[in-house]
């Protein structure tokens, strides 16, 4: 037979249920039947009449709240006539509360939600599915929708968290990270949202300490007054990156630093750091989507792995010194590769396709540095196709005035 300390359990696991059907305005929830009423076993009717004495002691009607009984009469020849329990039952959502010692928590969940619905009525459903979460937040909620008013205001502030204007301590933002990004994913517009991002500052345009930075070059020293660029290089944060007023700009990402500083002057164009494997971060600069661009990494299956991931972001992308002639002509000064055999990646063109194929099968990794600065230039100009372009191209290739 059912005892007291089964009933409670059952109570604490009927609590979410509670709380939700009190968020529905649904009154139909009460009483709340518990189920565990069986009959007697008739081998031993002694014990379960003393198990129906402490069932009754811990009832309402003994008390005065918690889980009520309804009884039925039952008869043996040695015991007589006794009362059994027929039905247990919470008559209301008052009594399951008090049983469970609940009263102040769900009285903070109630007035918690009472100001979140009408403030943020999209949260709702987020209410409904995690009632527990909100009962953990319940003592900060000032803050936490002073935060969720400022974000719907102004997403994506690209400021560091604690310079917002916002009425709270500096590390709020950073202690409350794991319930913002559930309201916020449910709250702020999904163009604020960088999805495909699990990292807080980025995902909601904050800015942050270790902020990856990018050094940019200019190519053509007349871009720095368009650009409003104080020195021919410059590293920037990311987010200052993605606001460059860029426009019929060339973009050339290259890998190596060596090679970024020391790239061939060209018109109307810029070079980019690529930094490795976070070259995708560059996913973040919107004008790159309308601008020429063109890498150059290593000859190697990670550089082509790279020059994968880029284009897959860019399809535009071209490459430079990454084909099959490139890696005949510098063969010599080839080193060993790591040894992995991946895949051919899925956004390489034929060329670079047979080039990762030697890479890959000869365990061939040719650096960037490697390869003579004459080459660089001849590979520039290689990409121009009239006469007259190719000699301009030529002409142009000359180291840019040290900075004064």
């Amino acid at each position: 037979m059912i005892q007291p300390e089964e009933i409670r359990r059952k109570a604490e696991r009927a609590y979410p249920q509670v709380l939700r059907a009190w968020l529905d305005e649904d009154e139909s929830l009460f009483p709340l039947v518990i189920r565990g009423c069986k009959a007697p076993a008739r081998d031993d009717w002694a014990a379960a009449i003393q198990a129906v004495h402490r069932l009754q002691e811990s009832s309402k009607e003994v008390r005065g709240v918690g889980y009520s009984i309804d009884w039925r009469e039952v008869n043996s020849r040695r015991f007589g006539r006794n009362r059994f329990p027929d039905r247990l039952f919470f008559e209301s959502r008052e009594d399951l509360l008090r049983f469970i010692g609940k009263q102040q928590e769900f009285a903070a969940f109630a007035a918690a939600a009472t100001r979140l619905r009408p403030a943020f009525p999209v949260l709702v459903g987020w209410m409904r599915a995690s009632p527990r979460r909100l009962i953990e937040v319940a003592e900060n909620l000032d803050g936490l929708l002073e935060v969720l008013r400022y974000f719907r205001d102004h997403p994506r502030p690209n400021r560091f968290a604690r310079e917002l204007p916002i009425p709270v301590d500096t590390k709020f933002i950073e202690r409350h990270r794991a319930i913002l990004r559930d309201w916020f994913d449910v709250v702020l517009p999904s163009h604020s949202i960088r999805a495909d991002e699990t990292h807080f500052e980025r995902r909601y345009g904050l800015r942050y300490e270790t902020e990856p930075h990018v050094i940019v070059r200019l190519l053509d020293s007349s871009l720095a007054a368009e650009l409003r660029f104080p020195w021919g290089e410059i590293s920037l944060p990311l987010a200052a990156v993605a606001q460059l007023p860029i426009e019929g700009v060339g973009v050339f990402i290259i890998e190596n630093r060596v090679n970024l500083l020391t790239f061939p002057p060209q018109h109307r164009a810029i070079a980019l750091e690529g930094r490795g494997c976070a070259v995708t971060d560059l996913r973040y600069v919107p004008w790159l989507v309308n601008v020429p661009v063109t890498y150059w990494g290593d000859l190697d299956v990670e550089g082509f792995r790279i020059l994968s991931s880029l284009r897959a972001l860019f399809p535009q992308t071209q490459s430079i010194l990454m084909d099959v002639p490139t890696l005949g002509r510098w063969r010599e000064l080839t080193a060993a590769g790591t040894g992995k055999r991946p895949e051919v990646p899925p956004h390489l063109t034929g060329p670079e396709r047979e080039a990762f194929e030697q890479c890959r099968d000869g365990n061939l990794r040719l650096e960037q540095e490697r390869i003579p600065q004459h080459s660089v230039s001849e590979a520039l100009c290689a990409k121009t196709k009239s006469s007259d372009a190719a000699d301009r191209c030529l002409a142009s290739i000359a180291v840019l005035p040290e900075e004064g």
